[in-house]
């Protein structure tokens, strides 16, 4: 039997035993209170008044230790069920079960997450929950197939709490301001009155709001819609929404959009406008068809949230996550992320591209004499006159503390990389001024040519590397092509 308590949140039709065997609580006293086997009668029915007040959310995933992830980000807020199986989940819906907000496992057997959200914005009953996807995906493929099979966003695994908190905030907060609008709406409808539309929620929402007609001609924008665009109430009144068009989004957006919208289901996506003054944003936005009481569509309303600081969060997360921090150059996974890229389009137009790998000689004891502050600064400029000393075209990225690499495209002979590397090196031996000190170092540079010394990252990665270690062997300060003939292993000096 489940734990006493647990009825509360859907367990009645839980898989309990085999659940729990997968699971280990190291519970504090909360749950324990909760789901322990003396709980009172009173305690039971605060919990109950609780749930009531509560936004309900169904999490759907095979694997237990998700579960318990999301249930301990989640429970503190939330009246969180959960269903180990997509067809546990169509269960528990068939039978009553409204929750406010799905979080949906993808890869799940028999049933995936995209069987099940089809299912359910099949069935009329269940077709306005929103879903959110959380998956191990990362590939645009993947994410247009979720937003295309009906889900209103995604979560990569593995989850960050913050990114779960903030979804589940944002749709909960655009599910609750959406349902209020279309109530109005349809009492608007109704009467064939316009003046209802304009009612005080709208008017003091802090989303921005759009209302049109059929045709697209906007009929009404809220106060928040005047003061995120700058665009009066008089001067949108008539024009069409493309009067915010930046010119940034991607065709596909647009596409998906109205697809939706054709087919009478609302849509949820993001998109980048632009203010009258010509500044670029960012919003979430949702946008669904309002029908009147013969289910006709009359009018199409947009609830939209300002995104602009939550993208520059994410773009920041991502730039730290793939530059070096002291250099700002591109870090290993970034620099080797571009030469796979450059290495297929090298393949397709039968072109020549060069992988350089360059070592600083003598930057330790530099680095050992005058502290690592001032060893810093070293690698700092030594950074900047490489990439100075390459085409806009080409590619410099730090791999580690005194090695670096480069990328040269279009080349037309491996002569040409040779001639690059040395202007490289020249600009890197040039007399450094740094703590009232002239500092002198130089660069061991070893180069390969795609196709001629390989024909995969990997490869030329090594023979780049067998490349620059017999520059240090011969003395240092200096270029070296790939030879396979003079360079038969690699060295470790």
């Amino acid at each position: 039997m489940p734990p006493a308590g647990l009825d509360r949140v859907g367990s009645a039709h839980l898989e309990w035993d085999a659940l729990k065997r997968k699971m280990t609580y190291q519970a504090p006293d909360r749950r324990v209170g909760r789901f322990g086997p003396t709980m009172t009668m009173a305690r039971s029915a605060i919990e109950v008044m609780r749930s009531a007040q509560t936004a309900k959310i169904l999490i759907v995933d095979d694997v237990a230790t998700n579960i318990e992830v999301l249930l301990g980000i989640l429970e503190p807020d939330y009246d969180v069920s959960f269903a180990t199986s997509g067809r546990h989940a169509l269960d528990l819906l068939a039978k009553g079960a409204r929750p406010d907000l799905i979080l949906l496992d993808v890869m799940m057997p028999e049933m995936d997450g995209y069987a099940v959200c089809a299912a359910l914005k099949a069935d009329s009953r269940t077709r306005a929950i929103p879903i959110i996807f959380v998956t191990g995906k990362t590939d645009a493929e993947s994410e247009t197939q979720a937003l295309d099979a009906g889900g209103v966003d995604f979560i990569h695994k593995p989850v960050n709490s913050q990114v779960v908190r903030s979804r589940v905030r944002l749709h909960l907060e655009l599910q609750r301001r959406t349902r209020e609008l279309e109530r109005s709406l349809i009492e608007v409808a109704a009467a064939n009155d316009r003046l209802r539309v304009l009612t005080q929620a709208i008017q003091h929402s802090p989303a921005s709001i759009v209302i049109t007609g059929l045709d697209g001609t906007i009929q009404y924008v809220n106060p928040a819609f005047v003061e995120e665009t700058g665009y009066s109430l008089v001067e949108a009144v008539g024009r069409n929404p493309r009067l915010l068009k930046s010119g940034l989004n991607d065709p596909a957006t647009y596409r998906s959009l109205w697809e939706h919208l054709q087919r009478g289901e609302p849509w949820v996506g993001e998109l980048i406008n632009r203010r009258k003054t010509g500044e670029i944003y960012s919003e979430e936005a949702h946008i669904a068809p309002v029908k009147d009481v013969h289910g006709e569509v009359t009018h199409y309303v947009a609830v939209k949230l300002n995104i602009t600081e939550r993208k520059r969060s994410q773009e920041r997360l991502t730039y730290l996550a793939t530059h070096d921090a002291l250099t700002k150059l591109p870090n290993r996974a970034l620099f080797f992320e571009h030469l796979d890229r450059a290495l297929a389009l090298a393949r397709r137009n039968r072109t020549r591209l060069a992988l350089l790998f360059i070592d600083l000689d003598h930057f330790k004891p530099v680095n050992d004499t005058l502290g690592h502050a001032v060893g810093d600064r070293l690698l700092q400029q030594a950074a900047r006159r490489m990439a100075s000393s390459l085409r806009d075209a080409d590619t410099v990225g730090r791999i580690g503390g005194d090695e670096f690499v480069a990328l040269l495209t279009g080349l037309d002979t491996p002569e040409n990389a040779r001639l690059v590397a040395e202007k490289l090196r020249d600009a890197v031996r040039r007399p450094y001024d740094l703590a009232g000190q002239t500092v002198r170092i130089s660069a061991s540079v070893g180069v390969a040519i795609f196709p001629d010394h390989g024909d995969s990252s990997l490869v030329l990665a090594r023979h780049a590397d067998d490349a620059m270690y017999l520059a240090k062997q011969q003395g240092r300060d200096g270029v070296v092509l790939f030879d396979p003939t003079l360079i038969p292993t690699t060295g470790t000096g």
